[in-house]
This record gives structure tokens, sequence and C-alpha cells, in this order.
């Protein structure tokens, strides 16, 4: 099979990771080109966030992408334009636009500084996609492998692939770092596949060192030792007592931005915006404001590219002002996890945090799609008529919460991502490889659209789950996250660039990862 890869971004640890999978191809015999932008469009995600100029910030791009990797068989973005409507090239820069300018509102997406990325957008994005057509029928490739797939330049390649029905799989970085997360025939956020999977194990109990590990994820997020995960919020936290004396259940609202979900069908929902599904939610479920606490999201707080979060904690501190609900803003201190532990309904957006809220046996509200939707530990609202079906009652058994949270997070860990005993992280962007990963998993998941275990056994009995459960119960954090797995061992796998260009990591190393500026 002819397998096309493409990085047109070069952050860590991508480039290396399409470089493992390429190696996995090559060596069962498929052929591999690559694809990669070297400077050719005037303006892309990463320039518009960073605001550097053309020739530092494509330097830096070219200097980490794949052709320090290969010196054959790579092909660049061309000049030519594909003639795509206005229409197509507007959704398909919408999520990059909304992303670069922070809006946490569907009624922002208009205004002319979110309008203004999506023009400036549109050239690159007509480069790309033509350049993809040229780069497949050329090539007689049969299926692409992609960084993202959401971003402007990803998603122009990746549309191109749907037109012309080739079969594609995005990858990124996982949640907790090891393996490689791989979706086939969507973006790095679509929900399909990932819920196929998640059904598939919903009821199978995880074996003892399973449970094991997942309860060390969570007793490792509690405690802040989840130092491989991509961002680390609410550092050095100050003891939150719960604020509120008012009667009534206490409900903790844990907003998340919306803004990379912007034009995704699969996270579209009917309100504008979160805080409308807020208010339709307490009236549906008679829950006052002086029940209410509201945790503004820390990232709120922090400058991404040369972006400010005041756009979404403009927007919740005022609803928060106009309903007379208790607000701790972004910037403040207060222990996120101190108050998930003293509330008694946690609402979310889709935030990760619905994972400690869960451990804690509590009643979890998620208002839209979200990763976990299928996992039977969140009460699911996606529109106004779901929150009427619900009868206003949030009543999930406490031991079924905890339980179904540790098996998904196992699923999310060890099951969902790609490659885990054969791809660990070292650090947030340095991996080492071992080898005895196959690239058969990357064929087939092209063939077929589905998702395979990378870890499908299971235990026949939930008593192997109860011991991680009762440290749930108790909060014993410090014991979960004591686990010790078993340490990866194997024989090297090499993934090394070309000769002489080995001094690119270390000098890469110094510079911000990602979306950060520095």
């Amino acid at each position: 099979m002819k397998i096309g890869l493409a990085n047109l971004f070069s952050f860590r640890p991508h480039v290396e990771h399409l470089e493992f999978m390429a190696q996995l191809l090559e060596k069962e015999g498929h052929e591999v080109v690559f694809l990669t932008c070297d400077s050719a469009v005037a303006t892309c995600y990463t320039r518009e966030l960073r605001g550097r100029s053309r020739v530092r910030e494509c330097a830096q791009c070219i200097v980490g992408g794949v052709r320090s990797f290969r010196s054959h068989g790579v092909s660049a973005i061309g000049k030519q334009s594909a003639n795509l409507t206005e229409a197509e090239l507007d959704k398909l820069a919408l999520s990059s636009s909304a992303t670069l300018t922070r809006t946490e509102s569907e009624r922002e997406w208009d205004e002319p500084e979110v309008q203004g990325i999506r023009k400036r957008l549109a050239g690159p994005i007509n480069q790309v996609y033509q350049s993809t057509r040229d780069w497949i029928i050329n090539e007689g490739i049969e299926g692409v492998i992609c960084f993202n797939g959401r971003m402007d330049l990803p998603r122009a390649l990746t549309y191109a692939c749907e037109q012309l029905g080739v079969p594609y799989i995005t990858h990124e970085r996982t949640w907790f770092g090891d393996g490689i997360q791989l979706i086939p025939n969507g973006n790095c956020l679509s929900l399909a596949a990932l819920g196929e999977l998640v059904r598939e194990f919903d009821d199978k109990p995880l074996t003892a060192s399973q449970a094991s590990h997942a309860g060390k994820l969570i007793g490792d997020r509690f405690l802040q030792k989840n130092s491989l995960e991509w961002r680390l919020y609410n550092k050095s936290p100050e003891p939150a007592p719960w604020p509120l004396k008012t009667p009534g259940k206490r409900v903790l609202v844990l907003p998340s931005s919306k803004n990379e979900f912007a034009g995704h069908d699969e996270w579209r929902t009917e309100w504008a915006d979160n805080t409308e599904a807020l208010d339709d939610f307490f009236e549906a479920y008679n829950i006052e404001s002086g029940q209410v606490v509201l945790r503004c999201h820390p990232n709120w707080a922090e400058t991404i590219g040369s972006v400010k979060g005041n756009r979404s904690l403009d927007l919740y501190t005022e609803w928060a002002s106009l309903r007379g609900i208790h607000c701790i803003r972004s910037e403040e201190k207060a222990n996120t996890y101190d108050l998930i532990q003293q509330a008694d309904i946690v609402v979310m957006n889709g935030g990760s945090s619905a994972v400690e809220a869960g451990a804690c046996g509590k009643q979890v509200v998620c208002l839209g799609p979200s990763t976990y939707q299928e996992a039977g530990f969140v009460h699911v609202f996606r529109s106004r008529e779901e929150l009427r079906a619900g009868n206003g009652e949030l009543n999930l058994d406490p031991e079924l919460v905890r339980r179904k949270t540790l098996r998904f997070l196992y699923l999310r860990s060890h099951r969902f991502p790609q490659f885990v005993p054969y791809v660990k992280a070292v650090e947030t962007t340095r991996y080492r490889y071992l080898q005895g990963a196959s690239g058969e998993v990357l064929i087939r998941m092209l063939e077929n659209g589905q998702i395979p275990p990378d870890d499908p056994e299971y235990s026949e009995s939930e008593t192997s789950e109860n011991e991680v459960l009762q440290a749930l119960e108790k909060s014993d954090w410090s014991k979960l996250a004591d686990y010790q797995a078993p340490e990866a061992v194997g024989t090297p796998f090499e993934i090394n660039r070309r000769s002489g260009l080995n001094w690119i990591d270390g000098f890469r190393a110094k510079f911000a990862r990602g979306d950060r500026v520095g």
C-alpha cells in the first residue's frame, strides 16, 4: 500500500511520531511519501498565533519538519490554488479563526477580527487543498496520515482526502503521554470512533493491574503529579472551603473553552454558548443561584500565543453577576479539587475535570457533547429536549460512577491510543521508542475506519476493580498515586534526524512548545 504522510506544522513531538509510523510501514513493505509546506503559504495558524515574521517562524518550522528526517520522497505545497467556494473556505477556516481569537460564543464568529483571520487563511487553504489533490493523484496514494486535521492547513488536507474518497488518519499526542492518538477519517476532536470503543468496553471490568493504572492517573491528578499531560492548571493552589452557606445541594460549575470545537458537527448544540445551556439546566432541575459556585477555568488567565482569554472570562463573570452566582475568577488560586470534593453536583461542558468528579462519585452533568458522553458516569444533555426528558432527577449510584470513571480512564490511556507499550513519554515533548510495534494497525484503520483497542484484555469479574474503588471512596489519592507500573523494557527503536541534524532537538528544546510563546 502507498501511504502519504504530512505534518504541515512541525510541533513537537508530532513529526517524530510521524517518522516512527513511517518506519513501521516501510519495514512491512509499504511505500511512504511525504508532503510538507516549505514556507509556501503566506500565513497559517502558527504564524497568526505567534505573530512572528515569516523568516523566523517558517525557518523554525522547516528545520523541525520532515526534511530533517527525510531527503527523498518529500513533496512541497505548490503555488497553484483551488477554486473552493467562499462557504467551503469559511467552514475550513472557522475552527482556526475561533481558536486564534479565543471566542466563547457563536455570536462572536462574525465579528470583524474573527472574519479577518478566516479571510487571511483562505488563500493558504486553497493552496494546500490543491497541492494535496495533486500529490495524492500524481503519487497514487491510497491512504493518508496527517497531524491534527482540525486547523486550517491540515483541515484543507483532510478535506482533499474526503473529496477524493481517500481514507485518512489524523494523529495527535495522547492525553496522558504514552502511545499515539489515531483517529480514522476524522480530526483530532472527532467522537464517532472513540464512542464506538467506549461502548464496546463499557460493561467489561478491568483487571487488577488495569484498575491500578487508571487509579494512579486519578491519584496523580489530585496530587498534581500528572507531569506528562500537555497542560497543567491550577498550579500551587490554595485550600478552598465551600464559600456558600445556603441550603440545598451544592452545585459547582466548571466551564471549559469551546473555541476549538467551532464548526465541528459532532460538537454542535442548539445553544450559542454554554451560559444559555446553564440557564436551561438550572430551570429544568430547579437549581437556585444561591446553590451555585462558578469556578472559571484557570486557562482564561493565561496568554496563548499573543491572545488573552478575556472573551471567556468576561462572558462567564458577567453571566454570574447578572444572576447573583458566586464566581471564583480564573486568576484566583482556589483549589478546584477541593471544590469538587465538597460539591454534590459538578456541571461541565466537556472539560477533563469530569474524571475527578466521577472519581469522587459525584453527580456529573455535561451540557453538550464530550469524549465521555458514552462512558456512563455522566448525565449528558446535548439539547433542551434531553433536559426535559431527564425528569429533573440526578441519581446515578456513586459506586457505579466511580467504576465507570475508572474504566473510561483506562480506555483513554491504554485502549484508545495506539502503540502504548512502544511509544513512551519521558517528558511532555521527549519520547523513547521500543521495538515490537506493527504498522498493520495503521493499514487496518485505513481499511475499516475503526479504532482497535490497543489493550483488548479485561477481567471476568468486577471484584478485580474493588481495591482501587475502595481507595477512591476514601479519597486516598496518595495510595492510588503510589502504584508503580512495570517499567517498559525492550530493544530501543531509534528515531534519528538526518546526519548532522541531531543538534536540532536540543536547539528546539530551548523554545516554547506548541501554542506557547517565549
